[in-house]
């Protein structure tokens, strides 16, 4: 199986997975609804009191940002934070909409929205912290994460588009309190996820202070500063964008509220769009030329909107910025992780989010200023021209930075094609190329041992290596292979020996890095995280068996139509709690997979270790002619997938 498909199983594997499917399911009603409502909101602001009242809608980003730096830290590792903001945040929506269905004034539900936009800044966090506590192996981490952002793009192209066609129907106050009802869902959905332990409000505001204290040396950073200041301005424009769309479908195109949402949906398909753009990007050794088009592009686009009178053209020339946009965030991110160390732009990176929020929010309140002093094709020219200025004036320097770090193209190429970094986006691998350190081992040396607790996670860059049970080689590992993350998700022993086969060149990340990259998580947050970081009871039995048995090292080389047989083949048991599923010193039949549940080992009577949903057993007797080296017993009701002697040994051969 290549690691193309891996990754895809990964992110298919976040969709089979209860826990997970409910948390994406959650966030696509919570911003479904969010989008709704802003739309709908916005319409009916414009129709109250103009381009300005639409401008204050947006400038609820700011207060989005605020709470980002200051309150978020406090209150997003509490229990059940998701379902409770999502709670929190359907008592706003719907006081939001019972003013506007009572004819209240606009202020109040201004005011309403900011508290809202404030409400909402934990929710990201704390749904990055789940992830691994609701994922059965990395690779379900990193394809969940993608789901993440998949959701969000789709999920506000689609509520935009919604409220805006509703409101052509029914009034924008029942459109806004049927958000809130969705909002409702979300905290359905939510309820019962989970939560973890809560950071102390000294770590948070150290944090704060330390991005804060990052930000001069950033601004003052000679290749860095233009990317940041584009960056600042990508949002600002954005910002003006939002509040100048309403009044372009409204006034300028006279589409009434359906083309509010027809042109926020096509800003989503735009997004949408780009993805498989900027995934082309991953491994270029050069970013300059693709990241300075699209900041041109985000600007320039906006130009021609306030000219052309056709609507579908319109259209598709909204759909471009928004891919625009989407490849210009992707590239410019990469190349900061390309520019500055991993612990500056770690800091940097985060404070950024929330400055981001603030410019948009700022660029939504400056619009209305614009259009009252330009019209709106004069204000549109306006929001098009400062990046194409700063991408000109800073063009040499890129062009200087762009080099000096084409070497980690390569490195973001060999991490892309790792299972379980696979479904990573553009920007969260270029932050793992940050972060690796590179490493050797000689011929015959153990990179790690069966029974060691596990801190680092391997990525073989050159050279082969065994992987070893009690022992006995049971697979190979080459170029682009990873190991190690099982035990750091897990927080567990090393449940094999990797023996370096040929000299190794290896790149090494430490478990926090690890569980950043594959989360979201700031790394320094993730310092008192000792033990599991997941739960062990995940079931798996729901999976294709042919997912689940390409994830096994021993089938890594087998293609798509080798595993269809194999699994084919296989056969789904069930045991009962202290039934032995295989005893030490029988004679070995068949090769088991936990699906369900969860299993002990041990030798002689001794207990030497736990198997949980994706573990296997049962290979080294079949390979090596051996009798059974430990006896496994299901602790509970135990599923397993079973592959025969005869099956197993047509797919392998020891090494």
């Amino acid at each position: 199986m290549s690691a193309r498909d891996e990754g895809g199983a990964g992110a298919r594997g976040a969709l089979g997975n209860p826990g997970l499917r409910r948390l994406l399911l959650a966030f696509a009603a919570l911003t479904l609804a969010e989008w709704t409502f802003v739309t709908a909101l916005s319409i009916h602001a414009y129709h109250v009191g103009g381009t300005l009242a639409v401008g204050f809608v947006g400038f609820r980003f700011a207060a989005g940002a605020v709470s980002t730096a200051l309150l978020a830290p406090h209150v997003d590792r509490r229990p059940e934070v998701l379902s409770r903001i999502a709670l929190v945040r359907t008592v706003l929506l719907g006081v939001a909409a019972l003013c506007v269905l009572g004819d209240v004034a606009l202020a109040p539900v201004l005011v309403v929205v900011a508290i809202d936009a404030a409400a909402a800044a934990p929710y990201r966090p704390a749904q990055a912290r789940l992830l691994p506590a609701l994922a059965r192996s990395p690779s379900e981490v990193s394809g969940a994460a993608a789901g993440v952002s998949t959701v969000k793009t789709l999920s506000q192209a689609i509520g935009g588009l919604t409220g805006g066609l509703l409101v052509a129907v029914i009034s924008p106050g029942a459109v806004m309190a049927g958000a809130a009802g969705v909002m409702v869902v979300a905290a359905a959905l939510s309820h019962g996820l989970g939560g973890d332990r809560r950071i102390s409000a000294s770590g948070a505001s150290q944090g704060l202070r330390a991005g804060l204290a990052a930000i001069p040396a950033v601004l003052r950073h000679r290749e860095a500063s233009p990317l940041v200041l584009a960056s600042g301005l990508r949002t600002l424009t954005r910002g003006l964008w939002s509040a100048l769309l309403v009044v372009v479908a409204l006034k300028l195109l006279d589409l009434g509220g359906s083309g509010v949402g027809l042109l926020n949906g096509a800003v989503g398909i735009g997004a949408v769009a780009a993805v498989p753009l900027t995934a082309t990007l991953i491994g270029r050794s050069r970013l300059d030329v693709p990241c300075a088009l699209a900041f041109v592009a985000a600007g320039v686009l906006l130009i021609p909107v306030g000219v052309v009178g056709s609507v579908a053209v319109v259209v598709v020339i909204v759909a471009a910025w928004g891919a625009a946009m989407a490849v210009a965030d992707a590239s410019s991110l990469s190349l900061l992780h390309r520019l500055l160390d991993s612990a500056t732009v770690s800091r940097t990176v985060g404070v950024m989010e929330s400055l981001k929020l603030a410019t948009e929010g700022i660029g939504a309140l400056l619009a209305p200023a614009l259009v009252a002093l330009l019209g709106v094709r004069g204000a549109l020219v306006v929001a098009g021209l400062p990046l194409p200025a700063v991408v000109a004036a800073g063009w040499p320097r890129l062009r200087r930075a762009d080099a000096a770090a084409a070497g980690r193209g390569a490195l973001t190429g060999l991490l892309h094609g790792v299972p379980s970094l696979h479904s990573l986006d553009m920007a969260s691998l270029e932050d793992v190329a940050a972060r690796v350190h590179p490493a050797t081992a000689s011929a015959g040396e153990a990179v790690v041992r069966q029974g060691e607790r596990g801190y680092w996670f391997y990525v073989i860059e050159a050279g082969d290596a065994e992987v070893e049970i009690d022992g006995y080689p049971i697979g190979r590992l080459g170029r682009g292979s990873g190991f190690g993350d099982r035990a750091l998700l897990r927080g567990s022993a090393r449940t094999a020996t990797v023996r370096a086969v040929t000299p190794l060149a290896l790149q090494t990340l430490d478990r926090r890095d690890f569980l950043s990259a594959l989360t979201g998580q700031p790394a320094s947050e993730l310092d008192e995280v000792d033990g599991p970081v997941r739960t062990p009871s995940r079931d798996l039995s729901s999976r294709p068996l042919r997912e689940v048995l390409g994830r096994l090292t021993l089938f890594a080389d087998l293609d798509r139509d080798a595993l269809e047989r194999l699994a084919g083949a296989a056969t789904v048991e069930r045991f009962s709690a202290g039934e032995a599923v295989v005893r030490e010193g029988e004679k070995g039949a068949a090769f088991y997979v936990v699906l369900a549940g969860r299993a002990r080992a041990s030798i002689g009577g001794r207990v030497v270790g736990e198997l949980h949903p994706g573990d296997s057993f049962g290979e080294i007797a079949l390979l090596h002619q051996v009798p059974r080296t430990a006896t496994v017993t299901a602790i509970g009701e135990l599923t397993a997938c079973r592959v025969a002697a005869t099956d197993f040994l047509g797919t392998t051969t020891p090494s």
